[in-house]
């Protein structure tokens, strides 16, 4: 009797084990580190990585805003609250250096449309936000993406254990996130804004320190990709903070899309748009970068494949951005 019900729940067992390894795996967590002020690719991004979480392609956990301008976390909580995620949390860049309102369109945005945030002083401490987010998480369910210079997840790497997790920065990293996606660098090589302005500090110690895989999205890529015009404009309402973001910025003239490239990492069109070189960034002094190939290295730098079609790319952006299709379906000719 005893042989018979051990047998019976090595069945059952085995009968789950098999429900599970079918069961559709959970979408990844993100988190949105944006420098959502001086550019306006940075709201269309924030545009794609909502709408994703709406659909249930990602689950944006946060979004922590890199920024001396003192309205862009209200800004950022703003385009938040109006696609109606009170989940998604929001922080801001710990002792910010001196604030200025130096964006075409941040202050409008926070002043023209309902948010959680009175002002820069009511939003969480973006580091602790990092290191409570990661707490809260299971190991290697994170992916971090990066649009914009790197202060604030250096503060996350230079962390120590506290009330919120007895677990130092690096070792927050190492058990909770799986990777992490960066518009940043220029590939072979180059010189960018996000490797060196204003905080090219962090972007050595980050090369030096992080010893997961890191995903860079170059200069090169987004400039050959233009979105936000008239295609744009049609799709939007002129009381939608993204129209009036891109309305702002330059009246739909057209901006490359940077920051919305390294969102398409996150969709199932990845591996079909792009290709993959591996090996490592190495940074000079002044933060100007070259690569070095490596079939062991921890960095891959991402360039299109040749039959890609950037103007199908920019269209299917736009409409990611505007929310009009649905991100993961068939689109790009095979």
């Amino acid at each position: 009797m005893l042989l018979q019900i051990f047998l019976l729940a090595l069945f059952f067992q085995h009968k789950m084990t098999a429900i599970d390894n079918n069961a559709p795996m959970a979408p990844p967590k993100v988190i949105l580190d944006s420098d959502i002020d001086s550019d306006v690719d940075d709201v269309g991004a924030l545009a794609m990585a909502l709408n994703m979480h709406k659909e249930g392609v990602i689950k944006l956990i946060g979004v922590v805003v890199t920024s001396d301008d003192p309205y862009a976390p209200v800004c950022a909580d703003a385009i938040v609250t109006f696609y109606g995620q009170p989940e998604v949390s929001v922080g801001f860049l710990p002792y910010p250096p001196t604030l200025r309102n130096h964006s075409r369109y941040t202050k409008n945005l926070a002043e023209e449309f309902p948010s959680r945030l009175d002002s820069w002083k009511d939003a969480e401490n973006g580091v602790q936000l990092y290191r409570r987010l990661l707490a809260e998480s299971d190991n290697d369910s994170v992916v971090i993406v990066t649009v914009g210079h790197l202060t604030t997840l250096m503060g996350l790497l230079r962390s120590k254990p506290d009330d919120i997790s007895p677990l130092s920065g690096p070792e927050l990293v190492q058990e909770k996130i799986s990777k992490w996606i960066c518009m940043g660098g220029k590939y072979p090589s180059g010189k960018e804004a996000n490797f060196y302005r204003p905080d090219p500090w962090s972007t050595h110690y980050l090369l030096e320190h992080w010893h997961k895989e890191v995903v860079f999205y170059g200069w090169e890529l987004g400039i050959q990709v233009v979105t936000g015009g008239s295609r744009l404009k049609q799709e939007l309402k002129p009381a939608h903070p993204v129209y009036r973001g891109y309305e702002l910025f330059n009246d739909f003239s057209g901006r490359a899309s940077w920051d919305q490239l390294a969102l398409l990492e996150l969709t199932d069109h990845a591996g079909h748009l792009f290709d993959y070189v591996r090996g490592r960034v190495i940074l000079e002094m002044d933060a100007s970068n070259s690569w070095e190939d490596d079939p062991f290295g921890p960095h891959f730098y991402v360039r299109f494949k040749p039959s890609v079609d950037v103007e199908q790319v920019a269209l299917f952006t736009d409409l990611l951005m505007a929310g009009k299709i649905n991100t993961n379906e068939e689109f790009f000719s095979k």
